[in-house]
């Protein structure tokens, strides 16, 4: 429990116990915060609580669920997973952290688990499956590292996985999809017949380098994929699967491709942004890199630029598709639909 003692000036310490440390030695922190009435001292050592749980380096089987989840989190899973997957399964942490929060890890039991996810079915909530692999994750390691004599999630059964059936567009849908394309501007209808007729994922499309373009035999080799997390921003990662294929591509759409791209490059040699821009917030000068470097090392011309030389980001397609829908009366289907519309 935090508490807090009057410092001068009108101040207040906050102090939040941290634990224990490796030697059983309580760990306390402090901080002098100046309140503008009691509402808010409440509020910042409620704050200060969570913060200090958070931040915590400390190895005690005393310790919250939130806590060993914060440990589990620095010491295994920011480490083990990819930028993406970890991104991905923080967001549904947050929402395990949300509802299931015992004060005290060496008072979970197999038991408590199996009532959370009885709860989380009742409430109808999601992503039940992926919560489940998080839980595992966290106890397994846990256990491993000797918080628990047994790991509490042998015994709780995984949630079943109830796939939706998607939507996706017919021969009929998929002609008028592309007559539309007439309108829109010119690295939209790329994009949107790239996912059509190469079945490619959102960001494998944006992923693309003009290294990967063979235009003599109409392929494109498909190896990267551009991913953005609020942690480390835009990357180029290997593939989904990690693997790399070869498609074949329409000739026209390839010449189209090729088009924008010189375009493209024109306009940006023309504004001094075709390898670095200005950055602004450097007081030494000292300009932004806009080419990328993918998983490899490897420095990569990117198709899919702006003026300024920023790639495009993920969810900038997603956002153009959706408006296109609404503004010629498509049939209402993801950006990703388009990908299984091709395969069907």
């Amino acid at each position: 429990m935090g508490y807090y003692r009057k410092h001068k000036n009108g101040g207040y310490r906050l102090f939040a116990e941290a634990g224990k440390d490796m030697n059983g030695n309580r760990v306390r922190k402090t901080k002098v915060v100046y309140p503008s009435g009691p509402r808010e001292l409440k509020r910042m050592l409620r704050d200060f609580e969570i913060e200090v749980e958070e931040s915590a380096e400390v190895i005690s089987k005393n310790m919250s669920f939130k806590g060993l989840a914060e440990y589990w989190r620095k010491n295994f899973a920011e480490v083990k997973w990819a930028s993406t997957t970890y991104s991905k399964n923080m967001y549904v942490l947050e929402e395990i952290l949300e509802y299931y929060h015992p004060r005290n890890i060496q008072d979970i039991e197999t038991a408590h688990l199996v009532e959370y996810f009885t709860k989380e079915r009742k409430a109808k909530r999601k992503s039940l499956v992926k919560k489940y692999e998080i839980l595992k994750s966290i106890f397994k390691k846990a256990t491993e590292w000797n918080f628990f004599d047994v790991d509490p999630m042998i015994g709780v059964d995984k949630p079943k996985h109830r796939a939706k059936k998607r939507p996706f567009y017919d021969e009929h849908e998929i002609r008028k999809a592309l007559v539309v394309l007439d309108d829109v501007q010119q690295h939209q209808s790329i994009i949107i017949r790239l996912a059509i007729f190469g079945a490619l994922r959102r960001e494998e499309i944006l992923g693309i380098g003009m290294d990967a373009i063979n235009m003599k035999n109409n392929t494109l080799e498909v190896k990267r994929a551009l991913v953005y997390t609020n942690e480390k921003g835009l990357e180029l990662k290997e593939t989904k699967s990690g693997e790399e294929r070869t498609i074949t591509l329409p000739k026209e759409l390839l010449e189209d491709i090729q088009s924008y791209y010189r375009l493209m490059l024109g306009v940006r040699m023309e504004l001094g942004t075709a390898n670095t821009r200005p950055n602004p917030d450097d007081p030494d000068g000292k300009p932004i890199k806009t080419t990328l470097t993918d998983h490899e090392g490897k420095e990569v011309p990117m198709l899919f630029t702006q003026p300024n030389g920023d790639v495009l980001r993920p969810d900038s397609v997603t956002q153009f598709w959706g408006r296109i829908v609404d503004r010629f009366e498509l049939k209402k289907i993801s950006f990703h639909d388009l990908r299984h519309s091709s395969a069907s």
